[in-house]
């Protein structure tokens, strides 16, 4: 188990090598970082050289004239001390962990309801509430999900909704608790207003596209079980035909259609919603982004993801490959091998379009699939991921197409797998296993359990 101190704690021991060991304050922060991580104390939220600069002095003291300034209700230079107190947030976690905790969140939003109307400021204590709470997010409270919601029903000129929507994320980033609050707070009716204003810019619409992804995260550990599913089903039913729709209006925006699909890719968690996205032309338009961008890493990995989801539904699945992506697929993993995302998200592809359809991993064969595969497998020989799907492609590909699996065993498939075996054991033996069992290949199983020999008496 991970051990944890205080601030204090640590500039107790500091300050002790100073005083009783005579030491200077660098050989004194060198000797205390050795200590505690020899113990085997988590310094990651300690600010450590504080006894060398006196970082903790100027937030103290920024906290401190901002309150002034809202007590004095003057704000002429609440602006730069905003920018002041960020520089100092960006640092580190340590100096957001030590700010929170001097009241910095309470001091930020009680400055932004004290000026409403003072767009400036609103401005640049939203940017520094996001720095505060970058991969510090517990500091959110009702009252700030309120005063996010007010902000983004008062204020329509671009740059404030754009920071606001940056703190909205960050809160929603690895916190299941905030985000359920966030989105009750019906926050997704208000996302929903930007994406189908005529007007909007594709900056706007980028930012609402990361809070809705936000939304649908599943990541905080400290909850088993999260409500993703949930938010991404109702958002589902209130975009997809919006977020589709606006596919061909940001065609030549690369920026802004990559973030279009891969938000769709993180909203299509149902069957139906697949069949929606196909219907209104979102595999044509995905076919057609991999064509007029062939270079592209991002928007190949964005639109391999968005295909990868949309074969959930097994019409849909059957739809992608007569629609000839399969080339296209196998292209882009070959052309740009270089991007482990690229590939990764290739291999899935072909994993998930093949899975229970033989007739789908017969034109995979035609493409020459399995040659692509397997070098990337030795290109990537360390990771995981893409050995894993990897395995799961080939496993797809073989288990119905016995004749046709020849063609990986011909290229020297088994020795690759069984290198990967070699490589990385228990972190992949049941992905490779299951895929030289479908290949026809000699599986080596391990027996898990024995019993003890001790013989069964059923005498009363």
């Amino acid at each position: 188990m991970v051990r944890v101190i205080s601030q204090e704690t640590y500039d107790e021991v500091v300050n002790e090598n100073i005083e009783q060991f005579s030491m200077t304050p660098e050989e004194a922060v060198e000797d205390a970082i050795k200590q505690f991580e020899a113990q085997g104390v988590d310094l990651s939220n300690i600010m450590k050289d504080l006894i060398l600069n006196n970082d903790n002095e100027l937030i103290t003291s920024y906290l401190s004239q901002l309150n002034i300034a809202i007590e004095d209700k003057n704000y002429g230079n609440v602006p730069q001390t905003l920018d002041k107190l960020r520089n100092e947030l960006d640092k580190d976690i340590a100096y957001r962990v030590y700010a929170g905790k001097k009241g910095g969140y309470d001091t930020l939003i009680k400055l932004m309801k004290s000026c409403p109307n003072n767009s400036l400021v609103i401005r640049s204590a939203l940017k520094a509430v996001t720095s505060l709470m970058n991969g510090n997010p517990d500091l959110l409270n009702d009252e700030g999900v309120a005063l996010q919601i007010y902000i983004l029903d008062r204020y329509t000129d671009i740059p404030t909704l754009q920071y606001l929507l940056h703190w909205i994320r960050e809160c929603c980033i690895k916190h299941e608790q905030n985000r359920q609050s966030i989105f009750n707070a019906d926050i997704f009716n208000k996302l929903k207003k930007i994406l189908i204003r005529d007007n909007a810019t594709g900056p706007e619409l980028r930012d609402a596209c990361a809070v809705i992804r936000a939304l649908v995260l599943d990541d905080d550990i400290r909850h088993e079980y999260g409500k993703s599913h949930e938010h991404a089903t109702v958002i589902a039913k209130g975009a997809l035909n919006v977020l589709t729709g606006l596919m061909p209006r940001f065609k030549k925006d690369k920026g802004v259609v990559g973030d279009l699909m891969i938000t769709l890719a993180a909203l299509i968690v149902r069957n139906e919603f697949c069949q929606e996205v196909e219907d209104a032309g979102g595999l044509k338009f995905v076919v057609d982004i991999m064509i007029d961008y062939p270079d592209s890493e991002k928007l190949n990995w964005q639109a391999l993801k968005l295909l990868k989801a949309l074969a959930g539904n097994d019409s849909v699945k059957s739809h992608i490959v007569t629609s000839g992506c399969s080339p296209i697929i196998v292209s882009a993993i070959s052309r740009l091998k270089g991007s482990e995302c690229v590939v990764t998200a290739g291999l899935a592809c072909i994993s998930a379009l093949t899975l229970r359809c033989p007739s789908n991993a017969g034109v995979f064969y035609d493409c020459g699939a399995p040659f692509v595969i397997i070098d990337a497998m030795k290109a990537y020989s360390k990771s995981l991921s893409v050995l894993k799907q990897a395995a799961w492609a080939i496993r797809n590909m073989s288990v119905r197409n016995k004749a046709e699996c020849q063609e990986f065993i011909a290229y020297g498939v088994e020795g690759v797998l069984r290198n990967v075996l070699q490589l990385h054991g228990p972190k992949l033996e049941s992905d490779v296993n299951a895929a030289l069992r479908d290949l026809g290949l000699k599986v080596e199983l391990k027996e898990r359990w024995t019993g003890k020999g001790v013989s069964m008496d059923n005498t009363n």
